[in-house]
C-alpha cells in the first residue's frame, strides 16, 4: 500500500480524468488518503453514466442502497435522513421528495444537498397523507441544478394528471395549459418537454416560452396500437436522437399484493383483488405510428425515475435491446427488478434484492 500511496500527484491526475464511470471514480478514492486528495469533481470527466438501482433498507430507514448492474452489487450506502418517510421521484441524478404533510424538496443523494420546493398540495384539499405522497405522479429535470441554475422541474401531478413547473426562483408552480388532457409520462429533449397521454397523442411545449405555456402537438406513437382492453402504462424517453413512446402491457393475476396506485383497486383491507404484472413492452417513434422491433445497441431504463436510454456497448453488463424496469408494486415476497429482451419477449430477474415500503420502491437514479 505504501507504493501506492507514494504515487506521484501528476499521474493520480492523469489516472482520475481517464476514469469514465462514476463508481469506478469511486473505487479509485477509496484506495488511500493521496488518492483520494485528486479525486475531486474537476478530475472526474465521465459523462454518459449508467442508472444505480437505488433500494430502502428496512432495517435502516434513513439509509439507500446503490447497487451497479455493472459491477454486481451495492456500490454505495448513502445515510438519508431527509427521504424518511417521503415518496421519493428521480431526474438527472436528484431526488423529488414529497412528505406526508405535501412539503416538497429536491435532494440530490450523494451531496444532500436540498432544495426547497413550493407545495404542490396547497390548494387541494386532501383527506389523507397517502393523498399527499402519491399526489405527484412524475417529475423530470430540464437540466442538472448543480450545472447551471437556469432550469425547470416539470411534474404531473393530481387525479387529473394535469402538468405544471417550477424554476429557481419561482414562488409558486405555473401550470400548463392543456385543456382536459390527462398525462402518462414526460421527458425533456432538446430543451423541450414532451408528454404523452393515454391515446398515444404526444404534445410539447417550452418552459421558457409563453407565460402561462401553451403545450401543441407534435404526434402520434401507436394510436392504433394502444387501444381500451387491458392495463397500459406508457413512457417517452429519447433515445438515438429521437423520441419514442414505450408502452407496457400488464396481465392480471391471481396473487394478493400491495398496491400504490389507487386506480389498481384496493380491497377494503388494503390488498387488492388482483394484481398486474408486466408481460411486454411495445417501442413506436413519434410520428411514425410504426412499432421499434428492435432498440438496437440502446437499452431503456424505466421507472419512477425520468426514463432514460443508454448505448450499451459502452458500458460492460448492460445489455443491448433491453429494458431494465422497476415496479411499483410490493408483491409479498417483495418489490422487483427486471430486464425484457426486445429480441425474444423474455423477462429476468436483474437483481433480486427487495426494496422496503411503498413510499420507496425500487428506482433507477442517473448518478451524478
Amino acid at each position: 500500500m505504501g507504493k501506492w500511496a507514494e504515487l506521484p500527484e501528476d499521474l493520480l491526475v492523469l489516472t482520475a480524468q481517464r476514469l469514465i464511470l462514476l463508481e469506478d471514480f469511486l473505487s479509485f478514492s477509496g484506495v488511500c488518503r493521496s488518492w483520494r486528495s485528486v479525486a475531486i469533481n474537476d478530475n472526474f470527466k465521465g459523462s454518459e453514466q449508467t442508472p444505480w438501482l437505488m433500494l430502502a433498507r428496512k432495517d435502516k430507514p434513513d439509509d439507500r442502497q446503490f447497487i451497479s448492474l455493472r459491477k454486481g452489487g451495492v456500490i454505495r450506502t448513502v445515510n438519508l435522513p431527509e427521504a424518511r418517510g417521503t415518496r421519493c421521484l428521480e431526474s438527472l441524478g436528484w431526488l423529488v421528495t414529497i412528505s406526508q404533510d405535501g412539503d416538497m424538496n429536491l435532494l440530490h443523494p450523494f451531496t444532500r444537498v436540498q432544495i426547497n420546493l413550493p407545495q404542490i398540495t396547497k390548494n387541494y384539499h386532501l383527506d389523507s397523507m397517502k393523498n399527499h405522497l402519491s399526489f405527484v405522479h412524475k417529475a423530470v429535470l430540464s437540466s442538472r441544478p448543480e450545472e447551471s441554475n437556469d432550469y425547470a422541474l416539470v411534474v404531473i401531478y393530481g387525479c387529473s394528471r394535469r402538468l405544471a413547473f417550477w424554476r429557481p426562483g419561482d414562488k409558486s408552480w405555473t401550470g400548463v395549459h392543456v385543456g382536459l388532457i390527462s398525462f402518462c409520462d414526460i421527458n425533456f429533449y432538446k430543451g423541450l418537454c414532451y408528454g404523452v397521454i393515454s391515446n398515444g397523442m404526444v404534445l410539447a411545449f417550452d418552459v421558457w416560452g409563453l407565460n402561462p405555456p401553451l403545450a401543441w402537438h407534435v404526434g402520434y406513437g401507436a394510436r392504433e396500437f394502444i387501444g381500451h382492453s387491458g392495463l397500459k402504462q406508457l413512457y417517452v424517453v429519447q433515445s438515438a436522437d429521437v423520441v419514442l413512446i414505450v408502452i407496457r402491457d400488464f396481465r392480471e393475476a391471481c396473487l394478493p399484493v400491495f398496491l400504490e396506485d389507487d386506480h389498481l383497486g384496493f380491497s377494503n383491507n388494503g390488498e387488492s383483488r388482483v394484481y398486474y404484472a408486466t408481460c411486454g413492452f411495445k417501442v413506436f417513434e413519434v410520428g411514425e405510428c410504426v412499432e421499434k422491433t428492435s432498440l438496437g445497441d440502446n437499452a431503456l431504463f424505466l421507472g419512477d425515475n425520468s426514463s432514460v436510454s443508454v448505448v450499451a456497448s459502452r458500458f460492460r453488463g448492460i445489455k443491448s435491446n433491453c429494458i431494465y424496469y422497476t415496479n411499483n408494486f410490493k408483491r409479498r415476497e417483495g418489490n422487483y427488478m427486471c430486464i425484457y429482451n426486445m429480441e425474444d419477449g423474455s423477462h429476468r430477474p436483474c437483481y433480486e434484492e427487495e426494496s422496503s415500503g411503498l413510499t420507496c420502491p425500487p428506482m433507477w437514479v442517473n448518478p451524478s
